[in-house]
């Protein structure tokens, strides 16, 4: 992880990765969801608790398909799949050189796609599958063509957003602490880029099995607070 870069293009390239990660696991779970909304009749609540997942700390008041579509369409919502892309893209350009072009042109990828689903009011989210292709590329354009630093905070960032989703939907504990394991391969390369504090209390709380598959909300919130803290970029 050698090499100077400044704290600017560091944060940049962190959040690239988050981003990234996040528009490629949103668009997973999103699929899940779609399917169990066929099922539902009119008037009930579908997809189950996930809009409340992507943020324990607030409601999400979504309750048809088509208010669904919001969370793909609508740049204005945060958590939405607009927004991710937007934000890729506002990090991809000041790292251009850094990524080099072809990773650079699998978001532009999926910008152009998502625009072309937009005016069209899309509502299958299976017809969003080369997303996920495009931003399957991108991962393996970065592995091949990245070196260095920056290749390490884009990963950091991705195993970073990979445990903070896989904790809000309730993957199985060892999901999670496989991932922290991979993580964690990281921190001797750069002790200054995490935090010790909030390393120990991961391990402490990754430690505490039962309490994790017991959903508790309390401790979720803890888990999740500790990996926003955990890089300091």
């Amino acid at each position: 992880m050698n090499g100077i870069l400044s704290a600017n293009k560091a944060n940049s390239l962190f959040w690239l990765g988050r981003y990234a990660e996040r528009g490629y696991l949103l668009l997973h779970l999103m699929r899940r969801a779609y399917d169990e909304v066929l099922d539902v009749p009119v008037g009930d609540v579908p997809y189950s608790s996930f809009l409340h997942k992507l943020d324990v700390y607030q409601d999400a008041n979504f309750t048809t398909s088509r208010q669904m579509m919001t969370q793909i369409y609508d740049a204005s919502t945060p958590t939405s799949l607009s927004s991710i892309i937007e934000r890729m893209m506002d990090n991809a350009i000041l790292l251009r050189p850094e990524i080099r072009t072809e990773s650079f042109s699998y978001i532009e990828l999926c910008r152009d796609h998502l625009a072309r689903a937009g005016e069209r009011q899309d509502d299958n989210i299976t017809n969003l599958q080369p997303i996920t292709d495009y931003l399957l590329a991108f991962w393996g354009s970065i592995t091949e063509r990245v070196w260095g630093r920056p290749r390490a905070l884009i990963l950091v960032g991705r195993l970073v957003e990979r445990m903070d989703m896989t904790v809000r939907f309730d993957y199985k504990h060892y999901r999670v602490a496989e991932a922290w394991e991979v993580l964690k391969t990281y921190m001797g390369d750069d002790e200054a880029l995490f935090d010790s504090a909030q390393t120990a209390n991961i391990e402490n709380l990754l430690s505490k099995q039962e309490e994790y598959e017991q959903h508790n909300l309390g401790y979720k919130n803890c888990l999740l607070a500790a990996l926003g803290s955990l890089v300091k970029v």
